[in-house]
């Protein structure tokens, strides 16, 4: 399996390992989808890992008063109520959810790194010697995840 490819990276250094270590994991769950190996644990280091590297997100915006950080929580709220449930259902013996959940989080995560996540990095990355710093553009909430 190859390493992360850094494509989702946005300028941030912190942002960017978070983002390595996402692709890592999907990949990851991927390949046990794909096995038909037990996915339980990839699972859950993956519901781990993006509380973490939300919560990352979320103090930086947080610190810095970034203007949309509201819709990009709700997105992140809404990831990991989809991999919660995903995991829920497969503790029960229902695979169907996580035979689809690999290829649904890539798909965000493209658009919500290229989006969200380009335009807090912008906001972190912008001067702010005594000049009032100005709002990055509004980008739209992108789609949701489906499990």
């Amino acid at each position: 399996m190859e390493g992360p490819s850094g494509r989702y990276a946005v300028g941030v250094a912190s942002i960017d390992h978070l983002h390595d270590e996402c692709e890592d994991l999907l990949a990851q769950l991927t390949a046990a989808v794909a096995a038909g190996a037990d996915a339980a644990a990839v699972l859950e280091r993956l519901r781990e890992h993006l509380t973490r590297h939300f919560e990352h997100e979320e103090a930086l915006m947080a610190s810095t008063g970034f203007p949309p950080a509201g819709c990009h929580r709700r997105e992140h709220a809404s990831v990991l109520e989809v991999v919660v449930e995903v995991q829920r259902r497969y503790a029960q013996g229902d695979g169907d959810p996580l035979s689809r959940l690999p290829e649904a989080v890539l798909e965000w995560f493209g658009i919500h790194a290229s989006s969200m996540d380009a335009a807090l990095a912008s906001w972190l990355n912008a001067p702010r010697s005594g000049m009032p710093a100005e709002a990055p553009p509004q980008a739209g909430c992108s789609g949701s995840v489906t499990g």
